[in-house]
């Protein structure tokens, strides 16, 4: 029997914990200096616009955003608040999954601090990702299989297909959940409901507004998905390019996901799985099956073609249940390296969200911290760019924006002046995005002045710069009367260096002309 005073006391230190660290990490998205990334400021120019359904990404992000800014307005911390409110319950759902594993309420808190600390729990409560609502939804749907398991009873299917309509909301490897109930209803007949099927087609309404969305654009979400499983860049005149991809690159990615001191636990979790199988509840093998059978098919994929260390994140939820379940239940000498792992967590993070300040301020300039190492080097420095532009002259009622890459017009949209929509030019003739389906410079600015802005981190920043500016030159000079380098602009500076720069041209009379368009999805 489940001590139920324990139960509560431990969900109320829980809630106090994690209310602390929502607080923690509210004030340090208002008053740190990590900007929004190119993602977050996309998926900002999304909620700008609401629809169905957007290019690459189901609308639940857009939507998320929407309602943060919505209520504090298009700042960073709106764009992030819904990520802060959704990171509480992501840990706390894993600590009923532990609890419906049948593990005992002091590993199910441990299961929850571990969710919450960890760098994949940081900054799930810090950015403005797909990767947050996915996790909690599938934890949820975790949460619901496990009951039944422990119960010995029919799951709520039509709860399971709800959770993961969900997700889908946010990214449909959510759909990958329905192998487990199939899986294991060979093993527990008891799983076996006409239900199943009921639920499952009720999950697949959360393609419903993609649908209609890609319906009148030419399904192109759904062939960006298919080239990407495809292997985008291990393509070859229609073939797959065997062992393209970065399978060791993507390993370490999870290793620093959940650092390095829990990652080890958790391979140790495996292996006690199989060890202990034929003692351990139905549902704790589930949920070490399913982290371990994700991760398994994730790094087999990274063999093959390019692999984000964050397309499998949302496996880790179970899988952190089983690691506490072997550090403090299985073999309890475990319990101090969890702890330690808890804590050199904790330490990591802090040290890299204060890595900008300090090299920002020159702190410690006796044992500088090298820019290279900086996590952060996609997110600072964008604050400056307003001050830059109107420094050359830049006015948001006479001219426009445009950038060379999709990412670049979304941190332009978002941090240039009055935050007006930038424009993406495709010079390089890289793949469609959401800006090739909106306004276009053509249709909008044609006899117009733009500024054309490029950002630089070191080393590419110093690296045959006078090339550069020679080549854009002579590139928008096709679409320009007249094109002229402004200069290089600091964004970010370590120890006193410039590692982080805007180069700026100003465009005057924009011709209408468009570089060619290939059909790159």
């Amino acid at each position: 029997m489940i001590d139920k005073k324990a139960v509560y006391i431990y969900f109320t230190a829980l809630c106090t914990i994690f209310l602390i660290k929502a607080l923690f990490m509210a004030s340090l998205i208002i008053y740190g200096d990590v900007g929004l990334g190119p993602d977050e400021a996309q998926y900002w120019t999304w909620s700008q616009k609401l629809d169905w359904g957007y290019y690459s990404k189901p609308p639940g992000i857009a939507w998320q955003i929407w309602l943060g800014v919505k209520l504090f307005g298009d700042t960073e911390f709106g764009v992030r608040f819904v990520s802060i409110l959704f990171a509480f319950p992501l840990s706390l759902a894993v600590y009923f999954l532990a609890l419906a594993c049948k593990l005992k309420p002091n590993t199910a808190f441990w299961a929850g601090v571990v969710m919450a600390f960890s760098p994949l729990g940081m900054l799930a409560s810090f950015f403005a990702i797909t990767d947050v609502g996915m996790a909690l939804f599938w934890t949820l749907a975790c949460l619901i299989l496990a009951n039944a398991l422990s119960r010995q009873e029919v799951p709520r299917y039509y709860s399971l297909g709800f959770v993961i309509l969900c997700g889908a909301l946010f990214k449909w490897p959510i759909y990958l959940f329905w192998v487990f109930p199939l899986s294991l209803t060979l093993f527990y007949p008891w799983l076996i409901s006409r239900h199943l099927f009921g639920g499952f087609v009720l999950s697949l309404c959360g393609l419903l507004p993609s649908v209609i969305w890609n319906w009148t654009h030419h399904w192109v979400t759904f062939r960006h998905v298919f080239s990407t499983i495809a292997g985008e860049h291990g393509k070859e005149q229609g073939t797959l390019t065997l062992f393209h991809g970065n399978f060791f690159e993507f390993l370490a990615a999870q290793a620093a996901l959940l650092s390095p001191i829990i990652f080890i636990l958790l391979i140790l979790a495996f292996i006690a799985l199989f060890k202990y199988r034929r003692r351990i509840s139905p549902a704790l093998i589930f949920c070490g099956i399913c982290c371990l059978g994700l991760l398994t098919l994730y790094s087999v994929m990274a063999f093959f073609q390019k692999m984000q260390g964050n397309w499998c994140s949302f496996a880790y939820s179970p899988g952190i249940v089983l690691l506490c379940w072997h550090a403090c239940e299985a073999d309890f000498k475990k319990k101090i390296w969890l702890k330690a792992g808890v804590i050199s967590s904790i330490i990591l993070c802090l040290a890299a969200f204060s890595m900008p300040y300090i090299q920002m301020h020159g702190v410690w300039s006796n044992y500088p911290i090298p820019y290279k190492i900086n996590p952060f080097r996609h997110n600072l420095g964008w604050q400056n760019l307003s001050n830059a532009l109107l420094k050359h002259g830049y006015r948001a009622d006479e001219h426009f924006l445009f950038g060379d890459k999709y990412q670049m017009s979304s941190i332009l949209s978002f941090y240039g002046p009055h935050q007006k929509r930038a424009y993406f030019f495709n010079i390089h003739g890289i793949r469609h995005n959401q800006f090739s389906f909106w306004p276009s410079m053509a249709q909008e600015q044609k006899g117009k002045t733009g500024f054309f802005i490029l950002a630089e981190n070191t080393p590419h920043l110093q690296r045959n710069q006078d090339d550069q500016v020679k080549f854009y030159k002579q590139t928008l000079t096709r679409y320009f009367a007249e094109v002229h380098f402004l200069g290089v602009s600091p964004l970010f500076s370590c120890y006193g260096n410039m590692v982080k720069g805007a180069f700026l041209f100003k465009c005057v009379d924009y011709n209408g002309r468009e570089p060619a368009n290939p059909e790159l999805y």
